[in-house]
């Protein structure tokens, strides 16, 4: 008997009816070995580290043991990467396995990929599990010799080699978003009799967009002087390339615009789709496909679309820092399926992406018309034309926050010369937009550019964020939460290495030359500690101390903010059902007081937001208290009776810098604009009253 052992138990009954008679199929269920979960587990002078069976899986190795002892061969079937790689590492050391075993790697669930595999075994590759140990040492000192020094400000906070950096991008752009300054400009647009608009020009064809208002009524005024004649027409074929086979990245860019999906989610699905043998492997950064995929989609373009199939498949570029070490994600073949819900979707998603991948680009005309009025001013009309739709005709709404759609419409015809009559004129004031916050996907896609992580990490690392309170998410948008921010702060102040993208990209960059054999793993990770780390982990802490003290003597002071930021509140109430003192408690991005004695005493109180003066902030609508919020906008107060009672007040309320609307009498809040910050009455849109901020109120 022959032996094949898998990680994930889904894939035993499909794996065993390509092997037939003579082989049992078993499951390590991932990972069954790793690090100890309560003690750092590495030796700092060898960097050697120390692995421990994980209790819940004790029975799963010694089941394996068991078929192990019986088996004439073993064959060691885990995911086609390191983490896979080193699975495999610990199955042999866990089962002490003598020459017996090897190791077989198969992309995909088929009985191809898998009868190719049993005929290609090989030892494991120990270069690959030598990076998996340097990434999981790399990680666990990180989180270990600077969490700690980060809970002297709270409860709970911690950083990580991927996970500070990723959340320094978010915070990054939260704070450009607050320091941007909106700017007016005008766009000028001519409708003309038969359908044509065209824009406000230079005689180039460059758009011209006037920032100032009188320029703007100049043009809009000069551009109703009819007729405007046709100077220019210019009409030129041009091919659009159908986007690349999905990666792990744009999988998870495309199904969260497309379908809507979180990139877990999509990871999650995914990972169900390549057990059940419909994909291959989920995760890969390579854009190409295999022998085998191209001639399945060329196949079925010959029998449904002949006129679209290529004389030579397509190939694509990846991304620089890829591995490429598996084909891009696609189906195993194109029967028909029966699925539902997210599988359906996102699995429809990754054929059609295959298929159009192979296909011939798309020929469309595209049309530049050029008018000029009397008064030789220019306008621009831009449109296109599908000639030939090849793979649009199945991927036609293929765009998406990956890929920018710089397409228009189709235009009516006219000829050079032609005088063209204006029907309308508009001249619409607008505002510059500050930086749009990140969408999970779009966040996927700058950890991929700035070699933020890895495919394997990119999901993980959201969902980390996410349950530390760091970020939340609002209305799909990415944003950092008051303690996300607090936690960057200190990170800059204390370990901005940590931060930067570039710092964590040459740690990923490393790994790499360790999976290739040209760097050895352990002399490495001592260079990086003994050499820069430990020294930058020292000067934190110093850092960190000194803030913290001052912290101390503002606590004691009175200062409750800075009393909480080191875990202190001397005014912590008791407890009202046992007695004991209550603390702030962090959670799902609120805090409350909850008594010390919980598990055994549960009790829970808000904490109620306060005046300048110390006075407790009370809803005037139910009588519970205010609690700050974190909202889109920034801060804000909202009731803690919230279902049942929904009132909201500004943040402004707590420095006494609230005012009240003389028109309505609702209060006011401070609010930016394109003139700097201004009030503006929390009655919008019903009431429009607004009041500038002086001088003495923006000290």
């Amino acid at each position: 008997m022959r032996l094949v052992i898998v990680e994930s138990p889904r894939k035993i009954k499909k794996v065993k009816s390509y092997l037939g008679e003579g082989f049992d199929v078993e499951a390590t269920i991932g990972h069954f070995c790793d690090l100890p979960p309560r003690e750092l587990g590495v030796d700092i002078a060898t960097m050697i580290p120390t692995y421990v069976i994980d209790e819940k899986k004790s029975d799963v190795v010694e089941r394996l043991k068991t078929k192990a002892s019986k088996a004439e061969e073993i064959l060691i079937a885990t995911d086609p990467d390191r983490e896979g790689e080193a699975i495999g590492w610990h199955v042999i050391r866990a089962l002490t396995l003598g020459d017996k075993v090897k190791r077989i790697e198969f992309n995909a669930i088929t009985k191809q990929a898998i009868q190719k595999a049993l005929a290609n075994p090989r030892q494991i590759n120990h270069h690959l599990v030598d990076a998996q140990q340097a990434r999981r040492v790399l990680d666990r000192l990180v989180g270990y010799k600077v969490s700690p020094l980060l809970r002297s400000f709270g409860n709970g906070l911690s950083a990580g080699r991927v996970q500070t950096a990723t959340l320094h991008l978010v915070c990054q752009r939260e704070r450009d978003r607050r320091k941007f300054k909106s700017k007016p400009y005008w766009t000028i647009k001519v409708s003309y009799a038969g359908g044509l608009i065209s824009e406000l020009c230079d005689g180039d064809g460059k758009v011209i967009r006037p920032k100032k208002e009188p320029e703007a009524q100049q043009a809009a005024e000069q551009a109703k002087q009819s007729p405007h004649e046709v100077v220019s027409i210019e009409r030129k074929e041009d091919q659009k390339k159908a986007p690349a086979p999905f990666t792990t990245s744009t999988m998870q860019q495309v199904a969260g615009a497309r379908l809507g999906l979180d990139p877990k989610v999509t990871m999650q699905v995914a990972q169900k789709l390549y057990e059940e043998c419909l994909i291959t492997y989920h995760r890969s950064d390579c854009p190409n496909l295999s022998e085998d995929g191209i001639k399945l989609a060329r196949e079925w373009i010959q029998a449904n679309h002949p006129a679209s199939l290529p004389d030579k498949p397509p190939t694509y570029k990846a991304k620089a820092g890829a591995q490429e070490a598996h084909e891009a994600i696609r189906p195993n073949s194109l029967d028909q399926v029966e699925l539902e819900g997210d599988q359906k979707a996102l699995y429809e998603l990754i054929r059609d992406r295959f298929l159009a991948s192979q296909m011939k680009p798309a020929l469309l005309a595209k049309t530049t018309v050029i008018t000029k009025t009397p008064g030789e001013l220019f306008f621009v009309a831009r449109g296109s034309e599908v000639l030939e739709p090849h793979w649009l005709s199945i991927n036609a709404d293929a765009e998406t926050d990956e890929e920018e759609n710089d397409d228009e419409s189709q235009i009516p015809t006219v000829v050079e010369g032609q005088n063209l009559e204006v029907s309308e004129v508009q001249s619409d004031k607008k505002m510059t937009q500050p930086p749009s916050r990140f969408t999970k996907g779009n966040l996927v896609k700058e950890m991929e550019k700035l070699g933020i992580g890895r495919p394997s990490t990119w999901a993980a690392i959201l969902d980390v964020l996410s349950k530390r309170e760091y970020v939340q998410e609002e209305k799909k948008a990415v944003m950092p939460t008051g303690l996300g921010m607090r936690v960057d702060d200190m990170m800059l102040e204390g370990l901005p290495e940590l931060t930067s993208h570039q710092y964590t990209a040459d740690m990923e960059e490393k790994l790499d030359v360790i999976a290739s054999g040209d760097l050895q793993w352990q002399k490495y990770l001592m260079d990086w500690w003994s050499g820069d780390f430990k020294l930058k982990v020292a000067k934190a802490a110093n850092t960190w101390a000194q803030i913290v003290e001052g912290l101390h003597k503002k606590a004691e002071n009175g200062d409750e903010q800075a009393a909480r930021a080191i875990g202190l509140d001397p005014n912590a109430p008791d407890c009202p059902k046992c007695g004991k003192k209550m603390k702030a408690v962090r959670s799902n991005g609120s805090e409350f007081w909850g008594c010390t004695g919980y598990p055994d005493c549960k009790t829970s109180k808000p904490i109620a937001a306060k005046t300048k003066d110390g006075k407790e902030i009370i809803c005037s609508k139910c009588g519970n208290p205010m609690v700050e919020k974190e909202g889109q906008n920034g801060p804000f107060l909202a009731c803690s009776g919230w279902p049942k009672c929904k009132r909201t007040a500004p943040i402004e309320v707590i420095t006494g810098q609230i005012k009240k609307c003389k028109k309505c009498g609702k209060p006011m809040t401070k609010r930016e604009g394109s003139k700097g910050e201004f009030w503006g009455c929390t009655g919008y849109p019903k009431c429009k009253n607004t009041k500038p901020v002086t001088k003495k109120q923006k000290k």
